[in-house]
């Protein structure tokens, strides 16, 4: 899956929640991180619509589950 490509969907979904990349800045270790997670769940369930493993995913980080 392009990194680049699932760090938009993340900046995409950071600003629904009213966040964008200054008030909320994450370090490339965190990007790949979370780049990283989305494609394991995406490779787990194939299936899944993308958009809502991102959204998943950023959920996850912002409440620290």
């Amino acid at each position: 899956m392009d990194e680049r490509w699932l760090q938009k969907q993340v900046r995409n979904c950071l600003r629904h929640y009213g966040y964008d990349d200054e008030m909320m800045p994450l370090s490339e270790d965190e990007w790949r991180d979370l780049c990283v997670r989305i494609a394991a769940a995406k490779k787990e369930h194939p299936n899944a619509n993308v958009y809502e493993l991102v959204h998943d995913a950023v959920y996850r980080l912002m409440t620290g589950a």
